[in-house]
């Protein structure tokens, strides 16, 4: 049989790989329970608040044993969740660690004891092995979201004068950049802050940002709008196609998807960006005088027709 004889057309439809992450208390895990069916690994205990199914993981054994029940047995599950990755990757190095000690007879206490660096490196191709197990709970049907907290790093461009603060995923060097190229979206959630008087007002608004700007990483590779409301049936719908699972449905309180009811239609792409600045925009008719005035969009553009990069900054 010729190889070519398997060439495939078209878009084909396969679970998501997920990054949600963001600073602590901003509803990341809230969210992620609101996503299909869910079922949460919790390394850290901290999903006491949240109704959902869940498994303890008290070490990067149990992890491992979880993920291969998953694979292996029977259930109803849609959606994997391993809350938190970073707490994830210090079972993955405690476990790396005690078997080098094993192994050489060593009396290390921490990775950073291996040599500046090594230890890190070191640990990359355990990581690799567990994106290769959670790849395996695709092959099974099931979508994988890890939730991770953010660091802020002073962040300095050659062609730029000064430096300033970014939001990064909290793993190590090594292990951040693997996850973050296999996940197929990235979605960063922050507290919204704004600027009255040259002071920075923040309160309980909360967005989700799926397109990549100066303070933050994200990405996604399904058109999403570059700034969203925390509304998990909505994420759902986007990234996966359907509405959300059992928990609850957003980190905002929002309704639930309608079940056993018709779908709304689909909103365009702008609709929902224009929604989403609504949101966080006090006088819509004042920020549109000013974007006007800027050059931003045009006289008779509404919110809809402003550029994504814009709009998420």
């Amino acid at each position: 049989m010729s190889l070519l004889q398997n060439i495939k057309r078209g878009v084909q439809q396969r679970p998501q790989r997920v990054i949600i992450y963001g600073p602590e208390g901003v509803g990341k895990s809230t969210l992620a329970a609101g996503l299909p069916a869910p079922v949460l690994l919790d390394t850290e205990q901290g999903s006491s608040h949240i109704d959902v199914a869940r498994l303890d993981c008290r070490s990067y054994e149990d992890v491992l044993n979880a993920i291969e029940s998953l694979r292996t047995e029977p259930h109803d599950f849609k959606t994997v969740i391993i809350d938190s990755i970073d707490w994830c990757e210090r079972f993955l190095q405690n476990s790396f660690l005690k078997e080098e000690n094993k192994k050489k007879n060593a009396h290390h206490r921490s990775i950073e004891d291996l040599g500046y660096g090594k230890g890190y490196k070191m640990i990359e191709p355990v990581a690799m092995d567990l994106l290769s197990r959670l790849n395996a709970l695709m092959s099974a049907g099931m979508n994988v979201v890890l939730v991770g907290h953010s660091r802020r790093v002073k962040f300095e461009m050659p062609e730029t004068a000064g430096a300033y603060d970014k939001h990064e995923l909290n793993l190590s060097k090594f292990v951040a950049p693997l996850v973050k190229e296999w996940a197929d979206a990235m979605l960063f959630c922050n507290f919204v802050v704004t600027v009255q008087d040259g002071k920075g007002h923040g309160g309980n608004q909360r967005m989700v940002y799926t397109s990549p700007s100066a303070p933050w990483e994200a990405k996604n590779r399904h058109g999403m709008p570059a700034v969203m409301a925390m509304d998990a049936g909505e994420i759902s719908r986007l990234l996966f196609g359907e509405g959300c699972g059992p928990a609850n449905a957003s980190a905002n309180d929002a309704p639930a998807a309608n079940n056993g009811q018709e779908p709304p239609p689909d909103a365009s792409a702008g609709d929902r960006q224009a929604d989403a600045l609504a949101a966080v925009i006090d006088h819509a008719k004042d920020a549109l005088a000013f974007m006007i005035s800027r050059g931003i969009i045009t006289a008779g553009q509404g919110l809809e027709e402003v550029p994504a990069e814009y709009a998420a900054r």
